[in-house]
């Protein structure tokens, strides 16, 4: 191996384990443990880069540093031409780049990262749900009984735990023919995300599982149906047990349910009608914040106003916005306009939009053109994932920003290394594993 073997054999799943464990729990282990994988990635690059290619394919290598540079770029590029330097507006751009290295660093040790994944990720929703239902109690009382914690907000919690729910579930079907121990795992870990999904009231949250749900119904369907076919009895008992926790817990909490769902049809209407009281109101907040969005993307299309001097800026623009729309200016103002294609558009104009579609892009390319040439169960299985996490993460991102934050950007980065290296690469000890 091109590394010591115990420091591929212990050491980086260990690190890998630990940054999925303490992702939504505890603050700034994915962003060290990101950084100190990369650091590694680069060791290994530098002195195989030759190698590395040649294993690779150069084609594939261009994809991924460009998906993964994309957004550093288009920050330079918009700081560089007519906004004002800000080291700071390089954060989450760049810890989506250094998941190139880190995809590097796990191609070549080539071990098991789905195995990995499949254990680590039901234990960290399970210990998320039950430290929000017993333990981190003041945090949801300061958000009016939403599920946050002292560093994720309801609105990205619920976002997030939506897609690390559905990827549970995806892995479960993947780990269908294991010891009913793995698939129990998955199967409470993914009950446990749907608990926190819902608790945190996101509706981008609900919407996110809902699509991934779809996608993962239409990329498993031929796997699924073999799997009912071959062992019909245990995929009935747990498609039982997901249908009666899935509806029983609606039902339980049906009042709430609606209570979210009955008032976006009059705050829209609120919006319609050019209402004053906009602010007042979740939906009807975020489409002024939209609508402003909009409005000031055509002052400066094509760079935009850099993430640092946006406030100066759009208040330079006030008189040009309706009055209407003055409390959504000032709610995304402070926190953004709640959509990561607005917050790139904002940011780094038509250079931000296309680099977050290639950052998205790049990856879901690999992962569909891997699900029609692999050969292998579990390379197809990484692959069918990286397009599940790629839906959730951009129907997310149309209502929240996903893609901002340096501990969002760095998970990224990781789990799309983690899956890029497992769908791209055949793990030797798995050579003859049956489709």
């Amino acid at each position: 191996m091109l590394i010591h073997q115990k420091l591929s054999e212990k050491l980086i799943p260990i690190l890998i384990s630990l940054s999925v464990l303490g992702y939504l729990s505890i603050r700034g282990i994915t962003n060290a443990i990101t950084i100190g994988l990369a650091f590694l990635g680069l060791w290994v690059w530098v002195r195989n880069y030759q190698n590395i290619n040649n294993i690779v394919g150069l084609k594939k290598l261009v994809i991924i540093a460009i998906a993964s540079g994309s957004l550093l770029i288009a920050t330079l590029l918009s700081q560089i031409f007519k906004n004002p330097f800000q080291i700071s507006s390089f954060d989450g751009p760049s810890r989506i780049f250094i998941g190139f290295f880190i995809f590097i660093l796990l191609y070549q040790t080539r071990k098991k990262w789905l195995e990995i994944l499949s254990i680590v990720l039901p234990i960290s929703l399970v210990l998320l749900c039950l430290n929000l239902l017993f333990i981190d109690q003041n945090y949801i009382s300061n958000w009016g009984g939403r599920y946050a914690s002292y560093f994720v907000d309801p609105n990205t919690l619920g976002g997030q735990t939506a897609i690390l729910s559905i990827l549970c579930l995806s892995l479960l079907f993947y780990k269908f023919n294991q010891p009913m121990v793995y698939q129990i795992n998955l199967l409470i870990g993914s009950m446990s995300g749907f608990i926190v999904m819902f608790q945190s009231q996101s509706r981008g949250g609900w919407l996110a599982f809902a699509a991934m749900l779809i996608c993962l119904s239409f990329l498993q369907y031929k796997s699924i149906k073999k799997i009912f076919q071959e062992n019909r009895n245990r995929f009935t008992f747990f498609i039982i047990i997901l249908i009666t926790f899935f509806f029983g817990f609606l039902l339980f909490n049906y009042d709430q349910f609606l209570s979210r769902l009955n008032p976006i049809s009059a705050e829209i209407s609120l919006w319609k009608d050019s209402s004053q009281n906009l602010g007042q109101t979740a939906v009807g907040a975020r489409l002024g914040m939209w609508e402003v969005s909009f409005l000031l993307i055509q002052e400066s299309p094509l760079f935009g106003f850099g993430e640092q001097n946006l406030r100066d800026s759009i208040l330079s623009l006030s008189e040009k916005i309706p009055v209407y729309l003055n409390e959504p200016l000032a709610i995304l103002i402070g926190t953004g306009p709640h959509s990561d294609i607005l917050a790139k558009l904002l940011a780094n104009g038509l250079f931000g939009f296309v680099a977050y579609m290639a950052t998205l892009g790049g990856p879901a390319y690999l992962f569909f053109n891997s699900l029609k040439h692999a050969n292998h169960k579990s390379a197809q299985a990484a692959a069918n994932l990286g397009l599940i996490y790629i839906c959730g993460l951009f129907f997310c991102g149309l209502f929240n920003e996903t893609l901002s934050l340096k501990y969002l950007c760095s998970f990224y980065a990781m789990m799309v290394a983690i899956l890029l290296a497992s769908a791209l690469s055949i793990d030797p000890a798995t050579q003859n594993e049956p489709q």
